[in-house]
């Protein structure tokens, strides 16, 4: 496999700041505070002809000034003045150059040819250009955070391009929110020189990478993005998001990154063949990068429920029986077993109903039980984690010395079903690891209570039954496609 090695692009010494500005609402000073504020582990260089400092570092009229060697070099300043600006760069050595400068074939003949003659110069001095009409980029391992938004995202194995900027910078905001670390990030833009292909094959050979994400709006002619895809879906899982599946998104995709959309049947045929896991939404972008990033892949598609109360284990089980997926009914001998730890009245089937008991024990060994059943792949367990806080008694409430004395007895006991909830995420993280089975919790409303304990003790978790359905749908789905043959 062709592999372009864009090491000194994602991971470079230094960086050149061409048009970093002292004015707050300019790119050049945005773009410029973000790499600092991220504390990145190299040299920065601001090039500003009218300015003698920017923000307490000695600037620089023009990179040919700038004492030592350049890895990358960032454009922020009008689009016209940008060829000029290739040149000084190659006359440099500079071997990378991320053109932020939007006006380009984005916006029509006249913009493509300009696109046409930087690209054009910058392959004359063997440099490659990111972009143009690119957002920036991101790299963990030199704190690199060269990008508009003042984004600063959990460190993590995801590495992900996207055509669109703006998805891909809000993918990096959601997953503070979900626990979703990202290794390096690219917004390609117009992909004018280095394509989604390049930076496929690239993210397939970084050992840091473990799953990669793509938001595509077109593929143009020439780019074997597919054919790479085939090859790499082997060793990770790609998920992608299509862009412009609609004739009006479409246009409204050719007229924000010129990309040419295509049939969107077409392309999830492709997409199919290729092993790549195609999402239709941000969050199940998110969804499917969290799980496949920690968990591993199920051996089929039989899934064993455990739910605290049996309305949202039905749930549960129509999700799976609509997405494809197979609730085996419980053998004797684990009914058995369950009988010993469930009240008489519980419901003696798959999902296993625990009838609201909610002693902390009943639940791990009804999850054990589960997890080494041979006849089921994976585990949805319900009622994991939540929204404690909602069940806590405000501080006003007066009433008589009894009454509080019972509210206080009530904090207490929530305060020990929070500490329990812990140790039951810490122990399900034991239990994939010892049973090879993703074991998929629901927290029923929130993550955000036990996020840095489901981040520490590496256990997924959604906020909905369905969203962990789809999620193990679409892991089933990968794991089905690389066990197969090519």
């Amino acid at each position: 496999m062709n592999v372009l090695n864009l090491n000194k692009l994602f991971n470079p010494e230094s960086i050149a700041m061409i048009g970093a500005s002292g004015s707050p609402g300019k790119w050049g000073f945005i773009i410029f505070l973000n790499i600092l504020k991220g504390n990145y582990k190299g040299t920065l260089y601001p090039v500003n002809p009218r300015r003698e400092s920017i923000l307490g570092y000695p600037c620089y009229a023009s990179v040919k000034d700038i004492p030592t060697p350049v890895d990358v070099a960032i454009i922020t300043t009008p689009a016209e003045s940008v060829p000029p600006l290739i040149d000084e760069c190659g006359e440099k050595k500079i071997p990378y150059i991320i053109v932020i400068t939007s006006d380009f074939s984005e916006t029509g003949p006249e913009g493509e040819r300009l696109e046409r003659e930087i690209v054009s110069r910058a392959r004359s001095y063997g440099m490659r250009i990111v972009g143009p009409n690119t957002m920036g980029i991101f790299s963990s391992e030199k704190n690199m955070h060269a990008l508009m938004p003042p984004v600063m995202p959990l460190q993590g194995p995801v590495s992900m391009f996207s055509q669109s900027g703006n998805v891909g910078v809000q993918m990096l905001a959601w997953g503070i929110d979900e626990g979703v670390g990202f290794e390096k990030f690219v917004s390609s833009g117009n992909e004018g020189d280095l394509n989604c292909e390049d930076y496929l094959r690239y993210f397939s050979m970084d050992d840091a990478t473990r799953v990669i994400l793509a938001y595509i709006e077109g593929i143009d002619p020439g780019v074997d993005l597919l054919d790479a895809a085939r090859e790499v879906s082997r060793k990770k899982p790609i998920i992608v998001y299509k862009g412009g599946r609609t004739d009006t998104g479409g246009k409204a995709a050719a007229s924000h990154s010129g990309a040419m959309a295509g049939s969107s049947r077409i392309f999830s045929a492709a997409f199919r063949q290729a092993g790549m896991i195609e999402v239709t939404t941000g969050h199940e972008l998110m969804d499917c990068a969290k799980a496949l990033s920690i968990y591993p892949l199920p051996r089929g598609n039989r899934v064993g429920i455990l739910t605290r109360g049996g309305g949202w284990g039905v749930m549960t089980a129509d999700a799976c029986e609509e997405y494809g997926l197979v609730i085996p009914p419980l053998p004797d001998k684990l009914i058995d077993k369950f009988d010993k730890l469930l009240p008489k009245y519980w419901s003696r089937g798959n999902p296993v109903d625990m009838v609201a008991v909610i002693d902390r024990d009943p639940y791990r060994e009804c999850l054990d039980i589960l997890a080494n059943w041979d006849d089921v792949d994976s585990i949805i367990a319900l009622g994991v984690g939540g929204r404690g806080e909602l069940f806590r008694y405000s501080e006003e409430v007066k009433g008589t010395k009894e009454l509080m004395e019972a509210l206080a007895m009530s904090s207490q006991l929530i305060e020990l079903r929070v500490k329990a909830q812990n140790e039951t995420i810490k122990y399900i993280g034991e239990l994939v690891k010892s049973s090879g089975k993703p074991i998929i919790a629901v927290s029923i409303g929130s993550n955000g209570t036990h996020r840095s304990n489901l981040s520490e003790y590496e256990v997924v978790s959604y906020p909905t039954p369905e969203r962990a359905v789809r999620a193990l749908k679409r892991m089933y789905e990968y794991s089905r496609f690389v066990n197969t043959s090519p």
